[in-house]
C-alpha cells in the first residue's frame, strides 16, 4: 500500500548522498532534448544529465529532503502564496508542488543561471508507519517493498501531458525512481502534510515520478502539467516560473 502522494498533494536504510567537493561543468543537452522553445530560452535536459555532478534521480531525493525540511507555518508545500525559494541555498533550484490539491497556479521567482527542478507527477512510499500491516513480505528488502508500492501505484497515472513554453515534452523519457534514501521531516508536518506514516523525524523512502530538469534563460517561463491521477482526480496545475535578469 503506498502512503505518501506529493505533487498530487492527496491522500495518504541510506545515508543521503555526499555532496561534491566542487560543482561539476553545467551539462550540455542533447539536440533531441532542447525544445523547440529552446530560441526563447527554455531547454530540458536529457534524464542522463549529470547537473553539479550528481544524476536527476539525486536531486529528486534531495527535493524531497527540502520538502520535509520545512517547517508547516512557512512550508510552500502547504502555502501557496508563500515563497518558492524558503530555505533554498543550493546549486539547483527546487520548485515545489501543493500539497492540497490536484489543481493550482503558482509563480515562482528563480535565481539566474541556477538549474531548476520541477515535480510534474512525484511520489514518496515512506518507512516507518503507525499502520502494522505497513511491513515488506518475509524475504523482502524494505527498498524493493517501497520502490514497488510505488511503481505500482504510479503506473495507474493516465493521460500525462506535460508543457514548457507551450511546447509539449515527451514524459515518456522522464521518469525516475530512486533508490532507499532517508530523510529528516520536521514535527510540525505530522498531520498537515497529508501522509499517515510522517513521525516528524528520521525516516526512510522511495520515490518515483516525472521530473523535469530544466536551464532556463531570464524571463518568464510557464509549465503546465496535466494528468489523471491514479485515484481518478484530475490533475491540473501550472508553474510561471520568473528568472531573474
Amino acid at each position: 500500500m503506498l502512503k505518501h502522494i506529493l505533487a498530487v498533494s492527496m491522500l495518504m536504510g541510506c545515508a543521503p548522498d555526499a555532496m561534491p567537493d566542487e560543482a561539476a561543468p553545467e551539462p550540455v543537452p542533447s539536440s533531441d532534448e532542447a525544445l523547440e522553445a529552446q530560441g526563447r530560452g527554455a531547454v530540458v535536459l536529457p534524464p542522463g544529465a549529470r547537473v553539479h555532478g550528481r544524476p536527476i534521480t539525486a536531486w529528486a531525493k534531495e527535493w524531497y529532503r527540502w520538502h520535509f525540511r520545512v517547517p508547516a507555518d512557512r512550508s510552500p508545500m502547504l502555502r501557496l502564496e508563500q515563497d518558492c525559494d524558503e530555505d533554498q541555498d543550493g546549486p539547483v533550484f527546487f520548485v515545489p508542488t501543493y500539497d492540497l490539491d490536484t489543481t493550482y497556479q503558482r509563480t515562482c521567482r528563480v535565481p539566474r543561471n541556477r538549474p531548476v527542478l520541477v515535480p510534474l507527477w512525484v511520489i514518496i512510499n515512506d518507512y516507518p508507519c503507525p499502520d502494522p500491516s505497513f511491513e515488506p513480505a518475509p524475504g523482502q528488502t524494505l527498498e524493493d517493498f517501497l520502490r514497488q508500492g510505488a511503481l505500482d501505484f504510479n503506473d495507474g497515472t493516465q493521460d500525462l501531458v506535460v508543457t514548457v513554453d507551450g511546447r509539449r515534452v515527451d514524459t515518456r523519457r522522464h521518469r525516475h525512481t530512486s533508490g532507499l534514501f532517508t530523510f529528516d521531516a520536521d514535527p510540525s508536518l505530522v498531520g498537515k502534510i497529508p501522509d499517515p506514516c510522517l513521525v516528524g523525524g528520521e525516516q526512510r523512502g522511495v520515490t518515483d515520478g516525472w521530473w523535469l530538469m530544466l536551464q532556463l534563460s531570464p524571463g518568464e517561463h510557464v509549465v503546465r502539467v496535466q494528468a489523471l491521477a491514479p485515484f481518478g482526480a484530475p490533475v491540473d496545475y501550472t508553474y510561471t516560473l520568473r528568472v531573474g535578469r
